[in-house]
């Protein structure tokens, strides 16, 4: 299965959810690439700590702007079944250097991932905070989508913009399958601001909303700045027991 993280609106806890979905799902003994399609190489950082700094030639870039195979630019990590695709600055480039592209600007991921995906069991895509052509190339690739929402005042912001990609996709047939598996509550606490806009993104989405919510926790960020994931950092945080559950829900959809 291919499922796509995205929200474009920032500071959502897109990466943070991709990062741990993928590495809670290896724990589980599946076979996970985890790909990072934001030129901010956040994702790419986590797990590809390195002194020497990445070359284009060997990021999702040359994948996606001069068609090359994704099997050389895999990488492997030192959590076992998971593999990486890592991202690259140049890739915040993609958006111009495809609007002068005639052919399949929008199926450039699709058509690179159908090389490699019979080789794992689960591809989760780390999208940027915005809906260029990355994010349209990741959705014409994937069959679901998770949308991290942060339960702050500004949350609902762009998700009606957000809905409307998703079906602008479908509708195009560029791809008639896409779905939305679920809306997570990220950042969340006891505040009222918090539980009303879990409550309001209830209401809207429904039982599309994850019953599991993700905590404020000062773990999660730490673990990323150790090069690692949760459930290797603090795996007895709120956070790790948070992103366990949500895994669970996950593998129940």
């Amino acid at each position: 299965m291919i499922i796509s993280v995205a929200n474009q609106k920032g500071g959502v806890a897109k990466s943070t959810t991709a990062i741990n979905l993928a590495a809670g799902l290896s724990l589980e003994g599946y076979k996970v690439l985890l790909i990072d399609t934001d030129p901010q190489a956040n994702t790419t950082r986590v797990f590809i700590h390195s002194d020497v700094e990445l070359e284009a030639d060997k990021s999702l870039y040359n994948a996606i702007i001069k068609f090359s195979p994704l099997s050389p630019i895999i990488q492997e990590t030192k959590t076992d079944n998971l593999h990486v695709v890592p991202s690259h600055i140049r890739l915040s480039s993609v958006d111009l250097e495809l609007a002068q592209a005639f052919d399949n600007r929008s199926e450039r991921l699709k058509k690179a991932l159908s090389k490699v995906r019979d080789r794992y069991d689960y591809v989760i895509i780390d999208n940027p905070p915005s809906l260029g052509l990355l994010t349209i190339n990741s959705f014409v690739a994937s069959e679901k989508l998770i949308i991290p929402v942060s339960t702050g005042f500004f949350a609902l912001t762009g998700l009606v913009q957000l809905q409307e990609t998703i079906d602008m996709v479908k509708q195009t047939q560029l791809n008639p399958e896409l779905e939305i598996m679920g809306v997570l509550c990220t950042f969340s606490d006891r505040t009222n601001v918090s539980r009303d806009v879990e409550d309001q993104l209830r209401e809207y989405f429904g039982d599309q909303v994850f019953t599991t919510t993700i905590p404020k926790n000062v773990s999660l960020e730490e673990a990323h700045s150790n090069y690692t994931h949760i459930f290797d950092y603090a795996p007895n945080s709120s956070g790790a027991k948070a992103y366990k559950a949500f895994i669970k829900e996950v593998l129940t959809k």
